[in-house]
């Protein structure tokens, strides 16, 4: 820029910062337009108060022998700032783009009898001015916001590791973590369980996606990790179109509804418990009413209950065709509950589906047709 030039320009930025009042008010107009500045806490005389620093900042910076020193401290407060306040970071952004507008505004106002020619001459310095704001203060949001989100985690690691503590929190402990969770001990609580590997990826994700209003909570338990979240579901744990997404292409054991923080506990006892029952290579969301059947076979195993023992060895008696027929029959009717269904499932008559059922009854005492019986039969079978 020539000598002349930084002359004009220079009285030209004088001029408009005798405008500042004019400015500001232009930009809390435009700011109001804006969804989530007219929904937030923020008050009129913080965004005054910001506008007036940034404004007087800017155009000093603009001049000729131009201060930058005051605009870069600027970014780092407003963007610190406005990411402990939650301002979400596209609607700050698209805030403080609206300073070039302002700007461009008041210095091309004709009672200014600005040379139109060095206004054009500078627009690209106006604008590279307000953009080099824009990414200073991205910056330093960005940066506060992981630190508040690395904070968050290690407030949640340390309450999630009392609830979950060898000796089960008391009633006061319950509230004190509740609160610091920001959360109710009377919520209802989903909890899922993941592989240790598919739980980063959750987590990737949760970090990755559109800002989310609900709690969700992350605690590592080894070989698994728990997602634990409030939900307005039933018992049976129904999740969100949202949260699945979460779990896509992963298997993921989901228990009953938790209802009250002081259950969750159990949910998360019972959502491992299924993860640990899914065959290798399983895909898909699992819960108890699909799983139960195969947790307890596994449980009662391990302390040496097989049910098996209840069918099997009475059977050994009969040829090798009539146990077939046998169990394949018993199986049919426990999937069906009906005696019709099983007939024409197998092909056969109503009579004969009743002669190897009391047959069945006969060789092992189990008679299927009786609730009690069927559930132990249920479980024998593999």
């Amino acid at each position: 820029m020539c000598a002349a030039d930084s002359e004009s320009w220079d009285r030209l930025i004088d001029r408009a910062s005798g405008r500042l009042d004019s400015m500001v008010e232009l930009f809390l107009t435009k700011v109001m337009a804006e969804p989530a500045y007219a929904a937030s806490s923020l008050t009129a005389e913080d965004l005054r108060r910001r506008s007036v620093q940034t404004f007087t900042a800017m155009l000093k910076s603009l001049r000729t022998d131009g201060d930058t020193v005051g605009l870069s401290g600027l970014s780092m407060s407003l963007g610190t700032l406005r990411a402990r306040q939650a301002i979400p970071l596209e609607s700050l952004l698209r805030v403080i783009r609206l300073d070039f507008t302002v700007l461009w505004e008041t210095l091309a106002d004709p009672s200014l009898e600005a040379d139109p020619a060095l206004l054009v001459r500078n627009a690209g310095r106006v604008w590279a001015t307000v953009d080099t704001f824009v990414a200073h203060v991205q910056e330093h949001y960005l940066k506060e916001q992981a630190a508040i989100q690395l904070a968050d985690a290690d407030l949640q690691r340390n309450y999630l590791s009392q609830l979950f503590a060898s000796t089960r929190p008391t009633e006061a402990a319950l509230e004190r973590i509740a609160g610091a969770l920001r959360i109710r001990t009377s919520d209802r609580f989903c909890v899922a369980a993941t592989s240790k590997d598919d739980g980063l990826a959750v987590q990737r994700r949760l970090r990755s996606s559109a800002r989310r209003t609900e709690a969700f909570f992350t605690c590592d338990m080894g070989h698994h990790t728990l997602f634990i979240w409030p939900t307005a579901a039933t018992a049976l744990g129904e999740v969100s179109p949202a949260v699945k997404s979460l779990f896509d292409g992963m298997a993921v054991a989901i228990a009953p509804v938790a209802r009250g923080l002081a259950h969750v506990r159990e949910a998360a006892d019972a959502a491992r418990e299924i993860m640990t029952d899914l065959p290798m290579g399983s895909s898909g969301i699992a819960t108890l009413l699909e799983r139960w059947q195969s947790v307890t076979q596994h449980q009662l195993r391990q302390v040496g209950c097989d049910l098996g023992q209840l069918v099997f060895p009475y059977l050994l008696t009969c040829t090798d065709l009539e146990r077939e027929k046998i169990l394949k029959t018993v199986t049919t009717y426990l999937e069906t509950g009906s005696l019709s269904e099983t007939s024409r499932s197998l092909r056969c008559h109503r009579n004969t589906v009743l002669n190897r059922l009391n047959t069945f009854e006969r060789y092992t005492g189990l008679d299927v047709q009786r609730p009690y019986d069927a559930a132990a039969v249920i479980l024998a079978l593999p």
